[in-house]
């Protein structure tokens, strides 16, 4: 993700899942770091990352010791691991109270246009109905519109907003 963010204001839905999927959507462990960070690992190098898997799994582990500062979910089928979403809880007054940063959604190749994705967020979306959280938040790389289509089909809206960064060395 990168560059345009997009927003969603939460309000009370009732979710309906389909029970033959042919994956499952759950909280990432431990015993998922290997593949998970295979997964991070392809997503940084796509989007031309400076940061390697290994990185990756430094923010990972300390997101599951450390379960109040964020979440990874990972979509898991037959064959192990085919997607992944992680998000970042922070607290704002802007938005009074706890928002959600969807930091990354990732889905394999072979596994993409086949509701992956879109189960990823709708299960984060349900986290943040459950956390109380009013504010969902996402940014998007340009040219990625399989997210963007994505993120509008759950509900969130453009916000136009310029991101500003400075990287520390």
């Amino acid at each position: 993700f990168g560059n345009s963010e997009f927003r969603l204001t939460i309000a009370p839905v009732t979710m309906r899942m389909e029970s033959a999927s042919p994956f499952q959507i759950r909280p990432a462990t431990a015993q998922d770091m290997d593949q998970l960070c295979e997964l991070a690992g392809q997503l940084l190098s796509q989007i031309r990352a400076q940061a390697t898997a290994k990185d990756a799994r430094r923010v990972f582990e300390r997101t599951l010791e450390s379960g109040d500062s964020g979440i990874i979910l990972v979509a898991d089928c037959k064959t192990g691991l085919c997607g992944y979403a992680y998000a970042a809880y922070e607290w704002r007054a802007e938005f009074a109270g706890e928002t959600m940063d969807v930091v990354a959604v990732f889905v394999d190749l072979q596994w993409r246009s086949k509701g992956v994705g879109r189960s990823l967020v709708a299960a984060l979306l349900d986290i943040a109905r459950k956390r109380g959280i009013r504010r969902v938040s996402a940014e998007v790389h340009p040219g990625n519109s399989a997210i963007e289509r994505t993120l509008e089909s759950s509900g969130f809206d453009p916000e136009r907003r310029t991101l500003w960064g400075l990287r520390l060395v």
